[in-house]
């Protein structure tokens, strides 16, 4: 009796840990799918997934992404609870100036998840695509590099539905202007009078945005860089990657961008020797 007593004590709590696990995982995309909050100024992923997988893409990748930033950022996690209590205790005249300022600060707190959130899935309303922002403390760059880095290695599959992991270092409206300047940003180590000449090359994929042309935004970014650096379409040691989708772009510099698969997680496992075509989109599949 003692003893089935005990299991059934143990099995409540292994369920309130699955509850909470299963609420944590509703809370980050609890987003619609017709929403869509992705603005200029965010930093974050350019993902794409298998039509109809995008909440479970995200999911997966969210997993993903944490297990390697807390490799990479390990004290992360204590220095974003330590600046959240900084913040809660300052005065609320430091937090804003105005009425408007108090208030959006005590919505803000209000939301608040006790859980630090270091990653969170936004819809771009587009099939097969979607965004993860990232906290500001995070780089993506080097998150993508160390994580597919180990992945080329281990060869262990993480995910089910995720292709492209693309790195969001500047997020940017869909302007041929704004994305110049915000390749220039990304780019900058390579544009500085010091910088050693090295390879490059450009990758350029345009969704639902009639105004832009490819030609104009390839011609208009590598224009700065063919001063010192030499394009080589097959194996650049730096990639630059835009993406644009309807109103927005994302921006990333990746190095040996081929060697890793162009970032596919559905290809990176695949023997390279294999003479099967590596797609660059992820084709549907059924469960």
């Amino acid at each position: 009796m003692g003893k089935r007593a005990t299991e059934g004590s143990g099995g409540k709590g292994s369920q309130q840990k699955r509850a909470k696990r299963h609420q944590y995982l509703k809370d980050r995309v609890k987003y619609p799918q017709n929403s869509f909050d992705i603005s200029p100024g965010m930093k974050g992923f350019f993902v794409t997934c298998t039509r109809g997988r995008e909440k479970k893409s995200a999911s997966e990748t969210i997993d993903l992404l944490e297990e390697f930033a807390n490799k990479l950022y390990p004290n992360l996690e204590e220095e974003i609870a330590a600046e959240k209590d900084a913040s809660d205790d300052a005065p609320a005249a430091q937090a804003g100036g105005g009425i408007e300022d108090e208030i959006a600060r005590e919505i803000a707190e209000m939301k608040a998840s006790p859980k630090i959130k270091m990653f969170r899935y936004l819809p771009s309303t587009i099939d097969c695509i979607l965004y993860i922002k990232c906290h500001r403390k995070i780089d993506p760059e080097a998150l993508v590099q160390f994580m597919f880095a180990e992945l080329s290695v281990t060869k262990q599959r993480k995910t089910r539905f995720t292709g492209r992991l693309i790195p969001a270092k500047v997020t940017t409206t869909s302007k041929l202007d704004a994305i110049v300047k915000g390749a220039t940003q990304v780019a900058h180590e390579l544009l500085a009078e010091d910088a050693e000449p090295t390879t490059f090359a450009l990758v350029v994929n345009i969704r639902y945005c009639d105004d832009l042309k490819r030609d104009d935004v390839i011609l208009a970014v590598a224009a700065p860089l063919d001063v010192k650096h030499k394009v080589d379409l097959k194996n650049a040691r730096y990639t630059l990657v835009i993406e644009v989708f309807k109103s927005m772009a994302t921006i990333g510099l990746v190095e040996n961008y081929n060697a890793l698969r162009r970032l596919n997680l559905q290809t990176l496992f695949d023997d390279p020797s294999a003479k099967k075509p590596v797609e660059d989109v992820v084709q549907n599949m059924d469960e």
